[in-house]
């Protein structure tokens, strides 16, 4: 690996095999993992899954503003999700009040961190994702997160950082993912 820092964030809608991935591409980078912080913080506060949440605004804070901390804390990561997933789960559920003060906070934070990142890995939908009993997964929601995914990227002119995987191939994913994390 060079000595420029390595903030590596892998996007995509549940279950296209971002964590899978992840794991594999950290076993040959020797790099520290974030975990995917809905999930964390679902954990400590006793949640099986997203239905349980109480709070869904409040919540969306809370895992956005963790993830920068985990983010802030290291000069190097590799990412299971983003403050990129943040905002566009933000858009997907607050679509009306998308145009408030609180809105306008909560895109700045997400935008401003994600410029950050030296790569993004993008993996779009290529099957259909298994259930986790974690999140929605039904075709609908999945195509319109996949489709704000893409949207964001452009608007936030991040694709000279995007690599979009290609393969379905376990295998194949990680070549191309390695060798877009080497082609600096």
């Amino acid at each position: 690996m060079n000595n420029s820092p390595k903030r590596i964030a892998i996007l995509g809608a549940a279950g296209v095999g971002k964590t899978t991935l992840l794991n594999k591409i950290q076993d040959l980078l020797d790099i520290q993992i974030i975990p995917e912080q809905a999930r964390v913080i679902c954990r400590e506060l006793g949640y099986k899954n997203i239905y349980e949440i109480k709070d869904p605004k409040k919540f969306r804070f809370l895992v956005l503003k963790k993830q920068i901390e985990k983010e802030e804390k290291l000069n190097n990561f590799i990412s299971d999700r983003s403050t990129i997933d943040c905002w566009v789960h933000w858009v997907r559920w607050d679509f009306e009040s998308s145009k408030t003060f609180e809105s306008e906070k909560y895109f700045n934070l997400s935008y401003n961190q994600a410029l950050k990142y030296s790569h993004i890995i993008y993996i779009p939908r290529m099957f259909k994702p298994e259930n986790d009993n974690f999140r929605w997964n039904n075709n609908d929601y999945q195509n319109q997160i996949d489709r704000l995914f893409k949207g964001i990227l452009l608007e936030w002119d991040l694709m000279k950082r995007v690599h979009i995987i290609q393969s379905k191939d376990l295998k194949e994913r990680i070549k191309e993912a390695m060798i877009f994390l080497n082609n600096d």
